[in-house]
């Protein structure tokens, strides 16, 4: 009788769940689209879809419980999640933190949860992860036996995705890693080298390269001490990140 094969190790599990997922299409939900068209009206960046898709097959394969999305803008990634979430094949997540840092976009994310559904399980909490880590641990020592979301982002999440301009992007993933449980996943994307272009002795200038440095320095605390993986796709690299303590 010939032996079952060995499971796979978390670290075997985590680079298998980077691949492209073919049974989720490729073209974008035409609520993703529609935001894709405002957010070009508006100014501002628009993600490749072959970022964006990535983005979600890799959370659906990691089938999270608990997940963040934090710096969701107008809910263009937003959308692309709910909509596969609201898939009969897939497994949507118990709980979810939809961030935003401002109060201006909250009634846009507040829609998009509404039309795919999502009221019970999802939410829009307004605020940045550096100011609401230290608030979720404080709540949670002070309620430990509670089984309730705190009334800041979670704790204990299994997935979070992450967008943040560069010059705090260090500091935010820095931020995010504290809110994931052991083995859980952070992603977010790689931001561009600043070109020649960029002036260091401007405030703006100066910002945008002391920012990229605190990024290249947390990549390098990351890569010690969890388990860290690039993933190229058409419009730059998402970097993923496991936690291990």
């Amino acid at each position: 009788m010939a032996s079952e094969a060995a499971p796979p190790s978390p670290e075997e599990a985590f680079r298998a769940a980077l691949g492209a997922r073919q049974d989720l299409g490729r073209e974008a939900p035409e609520v993703a689209a529609n935001i894709g068209e405002q957010m070009g009206h508006m100014g501002l960046d628009v993600p490749t879809v072959s970022m964006v898709r990535r983005l979600r097959d890799i959370v659906v394969t990691l089938q999270p419980r608990r997940v963040a999305e934090i710096g969701a803008g107008i809910g263009h990634t937003t959308a692309w999640l709910l909509d596969a979430w609201s898939r009969e094949d897939v497994t949507a997540p118990e709980a979810v933190d939809i961030m935003e840092e401002g109060h201006r976009f909250a009634v846009i994310l507040d829609r998009v949860i509404k039309r795919y559904g999502m009221d019970e399980a999802a939410r829009v909490v307004v605020g940045s992860v550096d100011e609401h880590a230290p608030q979720t641990r404080a709540w949670r020592l002070a309620h430990l036996a509670s089984k309730e979301r705190p009334p800041t982002l979670m704790d204990a999440l299994d997935v979070i995705v992450l967008r943040s301009a560069t010059e705090v992007l260090g500091e935010r993933a820095a931020a995010s890693l504290e809110m994931l449980r052991k083995g859980g996943v952070l992603l977010l994307v790689e931001p561009p080298v600043p070109g020649d272009d960029v002036d260091d002795s401007t405030e703006e200038g100066a910002a945008l390269i002391a920012g990229f440095n605190a990024w290249i320095s947390f990549i390098h605390r990351c890569s010690d001490a969890h388990d860290l993986a690039f993933v190229p796709v058409h419009g730059g690299t998402i970097v993923a990140g496991r936690t291990l303590s």
